[in-house]
């Protein structure tokens, strides 16, 4: 009687922490960057981007910052046919997290920045920081690239050499930026 006791109060302790942690959620501190990596941008003439990983999503993130260092240029590639974000330096799942969304709306590529308002929520920012973008998708995948300003006046921090938290998600099918992702990822990424 007290071994069924204790095994329903620890089931019920386990599905209770999975719900609160949600489902398609990993988190990887154990990040592979491959800085050999060579793949011409098709944003901008004569860049090579050299940074590249494949998280344990699928989800491959590939950037470069300008010789300037004021731009950081990414590219991200999901195993989804449906949105596909990234977000820096969250505090507590993607609360504060700045996020960069893309997908398509009729077949027309779209790209959004929003802001965690809390661990499990995130609003568009009226702003709009991202100017030069692009994005392609099939059946298999879908892939976006785009220059991110490192200036003054910028809402990013983003420095070459430094250590930031970075989430990559994706949804397997949907367009729908407030659809709640298939995958996500956080990583410790230097950039």
């Amino acid at each position: 009687m007290i071994y069924k006791k204790s095994f329903s109060l620890v089931l019920s302790l386990f599905l209770v922490f999975s719900l609160i942690n949600g489902c398609g959620e990993v988190e990887n501190e154990d990040v592979k960057v491959d800085r050999n990596a060579s793949l011409e941008s098709e944003l901008t003439d004569g860049l090579v981007y050299t940074n590249h990983f494949i998280s344990d999503i699928d989800m491959e993130l590939f950037w470069e910052f300008s010789q300037d260092e004021q731009e950081l240029n990414i590219v991200l590639e999901s195993p989804g046919s449906g949105w596909l974000a990234i977000g820096f330096d969250p505090t507590r799942r993607m609360a504060d997290a700045k996020i960069i969304i893309a997908g398509f709306e009729n077949e027309n590529f779209l790209i959004e920045e929003h802001y965690g308002t809390g661990q499990t929520s995130h609003d568009k920012i009226e702003e709009t920081y991202i100017k030069n973008s692009k994005g392609e998708r099939d059946d298999e995948l879908s892939r976006t690239e785009f220059v991110i300003p490192l200036d003054e006046e910028s809402r990013y921090d983003l420095r070459k050499g430094e250590t930031h938290t970075v989430i990559l998600s994706y949804h397997n099918s949907s367009d729908n930026f407030f659809q709640r992702h298939t995958q996500r990822t956080k990583v410790e990424v230097e950039l």
